[in-house]
């Protein structure tokens, strides 16, 4: 069976993009592959690109504008104006969007933080997947999640939506910088919890927990976790859009430090709210230890496959574990949480240790059910009562070492009843032997 061809919009977003007409006539008869009706389509579409030029004598609303410097700038920039929002600076950008910090001047003055979808994203499947981003956000009415305040289409036909502007730091960050202790850090993480609790009550999967993704704002002096970013957010009880929205077979969503298994897994098996509680697990593991489960820079190099296979297959260390793995860098994780490492050790080791390592079960019916009986567990430790959490028995361990050794334990228990059964078989020879000599 041969390979799949491109799509018409990839090999023209390359094809674009090459100058010369000897080099993009070489890559057509790369891409193409010799089928000449997706050659004719593109080049079709490459003629329409260069021929929309001769005939505009001025800008075209959506196109980039060019200056009297001769700098080419979007139609949407600091500067500019979205509806009532003059977009002051850029703070943000992520795979599909850009946000920026603007100001509403009507009805009401106020700082807003504005996302537009980035030109030349703007696929049905992009278009979808942000209009999903805005109802969810338009879902949701909670404290700890970020508002959304207004949505449109700006005058370049690209979609936009408005949310309260969060002025603040990763949970992580703001944690270090404050010295919080690790039960100060624990009672932010609840309240992240219960964010992703009614999130998911609403029937919203975030998908893309992580540390900049929960940023820290202080009113009035008290610090306040607010989730931000439902990008890649999934509806669990309907569709969000009218438009096509899925998750192509070979793409892989969210962020792999953060990844639950079943979302690295590529297979036919739906991600529902469980895979939040993964990623809140693995947020709090790095609350307490400074480290994600995983090595950054190990998932970095490895392949595609071999990435996948460490998030579905392989088990980190336990936090007080990776604790006691950070040698001289020990002491400067221990005082960022006011703490020295032997109390920071007995503080993590043991119920901590269980409630980070049932958030993280690569059998996600062996996590918790849901963001509120994590919430949960974490209070009860917090108020020295027994936790729901427990250190998995022996027999379960054999069982899961069991199946990521299959091969080598099969290989190895055949050679065993082999050696078995050679021993007996000489042995009852020998018997014979000494018989037959007596």
């Amino acid at each position: 069976m041969g390979a799949k061809l491109p799509s018409v919009e990839t090999v023209f977003a390359e094809a674009v993009e090459i100058g010369p007409a000897a080099e993009r006539a070489a890559y057509l008869e790369r891409a193409c592959g010799g089928d000449d009706a997706l050659r004719r389509q593109v080049e079709s579409l490459l003629d329409a690109h260069l021929r929309a030029g001769e005939f505009l004598e001025s800008p075209a609303a959506g196109l980039p504008t060019v200056t009297a410097a001769g700098a080419l700038h979007p139609p949407e920039a600091p500067g500019a104006v979205i509806g009532p929002y003059k977009l002051l600076e850029e703070i943000g950008e992520g795979g599909m969007g850009v946000v920026y910090m603007a100001e509403q001047a009507h009805p009401i003055r106020r700082r807003v933080a504005l996302k537009v979808i980035k030109p030349g994203m703007d696929s049905r499947q992009v278009l979808a997947r942000f209009e999903a981003e805005r109802q969810a956000l338009a879902l949701m009415d909670h404290h700890n999640i970020a508002r959304v305040l207004d949505a449109g289409t700006t005058a370049s036909g690209r979609p936009y939506f408005v949310m309260e502007l969060v002025r603040g730091l990763p949970i992580t960050d703001y944690c270090d910088r404050e010295n919080l202790a690790i039960r100060d850090r624990l009672e932010l993480f609840v309240l992240v919890c219960r964010a992703v609790q009614h999130a998911h009550q609403k029937g919203v999967i975030h998908r893309d927990l992580k540390p900049s993704n929960v940023l820290i704002t202080v009113l009035d002096g008290v610090p306040v976790p607010k989730v931000i970013d439902f990008g890649i957010a999934k509806a669990t009880g309907g569709g969000l859009t009218e438009r096509t929205l899925f998750t192509g077979f070979h793409q892989l969503v969210g962020t792999p430090l953060y990844m639950s298994p079943e979302q690295a897994d590529l297979s036919s098996a739906d991600v529902d709210t469980r895979s939040d509680i993964y990623s809140l697990g693995v947020l709090l593991y790095e609350l307490l230890t400074g480290c994600t489960p995983f090595d950054p820079e190990t998932l970095r190099q490895a392949a595609f496959d071999e990435m996948r296979r460490i998030l579905r297959e392989e088990e980190p260390p336990r936090p007080s574990t990776r604790l006691s793995r950070l040698g001289e860098t020990l002491s400067t994780v221990s005082a960022r949480r006011g703490s020295d490492p032997r109390r920071l050790d007995r503080a993590v080791r043991g119920e901590l240790d269980w409630i980070v390592m049932k958030a993280l079960e690569k059998d996600r019916r062996r996590r918790y059910e849901t963001a509120n009986d994590f919430a949960a567990d974490v209070t009860r430790y917090l108020s020295d009562q027994p936790v729901e959490a427990c250190p998995p028995s022996a027999r379960y361990r054999f069982a899961k070492l069991a199946r990521r050794h299959r091969v080598a334990l099969t290989t190895g228990a055949l050679v065993s009843a082999a050696l078995v059964c050679g021993t007996v078989v000489s042995t009852w020879q020998a018997l014979r032997a000494a018989d037959a000599e007596r």
